[in-house]
C-alpha cells in the first residue's frame, strides 16, 4: 500500500489559496498535505540536491509552524505536515511543544520532518550563525533525540520524518529514529540504492526495516494526453534553464497510466510514500486528474 501526500510549500501565495488547494486536494484523494520551513519565497534555478537553491526574496511566504496550525484545522480530511523543520531555526525543545500543541487540535494527522539545514542565505537573513556541515548534522541528531524524548507521551504520536540522502549520518539516523525518511529528485535506480542503505542501517540498529515509511518527493506533469505532459515539462524545464530530460528522469511524466507505471518502478525498490512536488502556480488540473486517476491504480495493485 502507498500513500500520497502533497507537498505545496507556502510561497507566492495566500493563505486563503493554499487553504482552498488543500482542502481540494483532501477531495481529490491526496492523504496528506505538506508546508516547508523557509521564511522568504524560493524558486528553481540551481540543480543541486534541491532545486530550490537561489533567494527570490520578493512576495510573500507563509511561516510554517504558523501556517501548520491554521490549515490544520481549516482542513480537517488529511493529514497535515512540515517537510521540513530546519534545526537550525529553533531550538527542538521549542519545536516539539508546538507539535505537540497543534497535535491536540489536529489529533492522529500531524507529521513533523526535521532536517540539517542548507540554504545559508536564510540563516543570514535571520541572524543565525550557518555551521559546517558536521555541527548542522551534530544538531540533528541532538533534535532528534529531544523531539523522541519530548513527543513520546503525545497520544496519538505524531509521525516523525527525516529527510536526506546522506549515506553517512542522514539516513542512519532516519533508521535510528524516524517513522518515515524521505529523499528527493532521484531516479528509481539511485532511490533503490539509497533505500538499501537505510534498510541496513536499520537492521544494524536491530529495527524492522518495514516499520519505516520509505518516501520519494517528485514532480509530477501529468495531462490526458501525453504529449501535453511533455510539452509542460520541457516549459517548465526552459523556464529554469533545466535539462528537461534530466527533470523528466526525476519526475512523473504522462497520462494517468504512465505516471502510474512510473511510480511503480519506485515501489518495486522499497517506496511507500509519494510527496508530489508542487509549487505555485499549481497545475491544479494535472494535480487533479494524477490523484483520480493514477492513485487509485496504484492503490488497487497487490
Amino acid at each position: 500500500m502507498i500513500r500520497f501526500g502533497l507537498h505545496t510549500g507556502q510561497h507566492q501565495v495566500s493563505f486563503a489559496e493554499l487553504r482552498d488547494l488543500w482542502r481540494d486536494a483532501a477531495s481529490w484523494g491526496f492523504d496528506a498535505c505538506y508546508l516547508f520551513d523557509h521564511i522568504v519565497p524560493l524558486y528553481s534555478e540551481v540543480e543541486a540536491f534541491l532545486p530550490e537553491e537561489a533567494l527570490h526574496p520578493e512576495g510573500p511566504c507563509l511561516e510554517g509552524i504558523t501556517a501548520l496550525a491554521a490549515l490544520a484545522r481549516s482542513v480537517p480530511e488529511v493529514g497535515v505536515g512540515l517537510m521540513v523543520a530546519g534545526v537550525g531555526y529553533r531550538s527542538a525543545g521549542y519545536l516539539a511543544h508546538a507539535v505537540a500543541t497543534i497535535a491536540q487540535a489536529a489529533p492522529g494527522r500531524i507529521e513533523i520532518g526535521v532536517g540539517a539545514g542548507w540554504f545559508e542565505p536564510e540563516y543570514q537573513i535571520m541572524g543565525l550563525p550557518f555551521p559546517p556541515p558536521r555541527a548542522r548534522l551534530d544538531a540533528l541528531e541532538r533534535a532528534l533525540e529531544t523531539l523522541t524524548a519530548s513527543l513520546e507521551n503525545v497520544h496519538p504520536a505524531p509521525r516523525l520524518w527525516v529527510a536526506g540522502i546522506g549515506e553517512r549520518r542522514t539516513i542512519p539516523l532516519a533508521a535510528r529514529y524516524a517513522d518515515s525518511w524521505n529523499a528527493m529528485y532521484l531516479t528509481p535506480e539511485e532511490y533503490g540504492r539509497k533505500v538499501e542503505v537505510l534498510t541496513a542501517a536499520a537492521e544494524a540498529t536491530g529495527r524492522d526495516p518495514h516499520d519505516i515509511e520509505r518516501s520519494i518527493a517528485l514532480r509530477a506533469f501529468c495531462a490526458r494526453r501525453r504529449s501535453d505532459a511533455t510539452q509542460a515539462l520541457e516549459a517548465w524545464a526552459s523556464a529554469r534553464g533545466r535539462n528537461s530530460h534530466r527533470v523528466g528522469e526525476r519526475s512523473l511524466v504522462g497520462t494517468p497510466g504512465d505516471c502510474a507505471e512510473q511510480l511503480s518502478r519506485y515501489q518495486e525498490v522499497g517506496a511507500t510514500h509519494c510527496a508530489v512536488m508542487a509549487h505555485p502556480p499549481y497545475d491544479r488540473s494535472g494535480l487533479e486528474l494524477l490523484a483520480a486517476e493514477c492513485f487509485p491504480m496504484l492503490r488497487r495493485a497487490p
